[in-house]
């Protein structure tokens, strides 16, 4: 038996996709290395990625970038302003707000 396998020999093992097995290599819930653009995953960390899933444990989801959220805010925003549903407010318009809110 290997030492090392390749993604497909993996997917096999693991009745996964090639595809499934090489999103649990970029996001690090199985161990492996890179040759070219070729993945290789150890049987240290192929053992180890089975024994953490032998009991239906699933690894914490990693926190979303939370960039990506003020980014598609900002770009529906942006739409909202585009179709006419909002518009923007200058400055002196904001500050004469404000000072009508303090009054």
């Amino acid at each position: 038996m290997h030492n090392v396998f390749t993604v497909a020999e993996v997917a096999a093992m693991l009745r996964a996709t090639p595809a499934a097995v090489r999103q649990r290599l970029r996001n690090g819930t199985l161990g492996g290395f890179r040759i070219g653009t070729d993945w290789r995953i150890p049987k240290a960390d192929l053992d180890a990625f089975i024994e953490q899933n032998r009991n239906g444990y699933r690894p914490p989801i990693p926190p979303q970038d939370d960039d990506a959220d003020l980014i598609a805010e900002a770009e529906a925003a942006l739409d909202r302003i585009a179709r006419g549903e909002e518009h923007t407010v200058t400055l002196d318009e904001w500050e004469q707000r404000c000072d009508a809110l303090d009054r």
